[in-house]
């Protein structure tokens, strides 16, 4: 699932690096247009989105004992994010 406002299942930091890689991957293929199974269509500005995402999620993730305070944090930089379900289970896989 790509969203670029939604809360993605992230179960780490390498699996953050990976989704990023891919992300990058479509940036540099040019796609005009990303289809995914549970989310809108988007475009390449969503990906960019996307990657500064993950990128703050995993700096987050890394100045955070424990997943309460890593879910607070998150919430405070995304505020307007849906899929909260999505965010309690990466805290789950960051932190277990």
């Amino acid at each position: 699932m790509l969203g670029h406002d939604c809360h993605s299942i992230v179960a780490g930091a390498d699996h953050a690096d990976a989704m990023i890689a891919q992300l990058r991957g479509y940036i540099r293929a040019g796609f005009g247009l990303i289809l995914t199974s549970h989310y809108t269509p988007e475009e390449l500005k969503d990906a960019e989105t996307k990657i500064g995402y993950l990128e703050q999620r995993k700096a987050i993730a890394a100045s955070c004992r424990g997943g309460v305070s890593f879910k607070a944090a998150v919430r405070e930089q995304y505020p307007d994010y849906s899929g909260e379900n999505y965010l309690n289970m990466t805290a789950g896989f960051f932190f277990t």
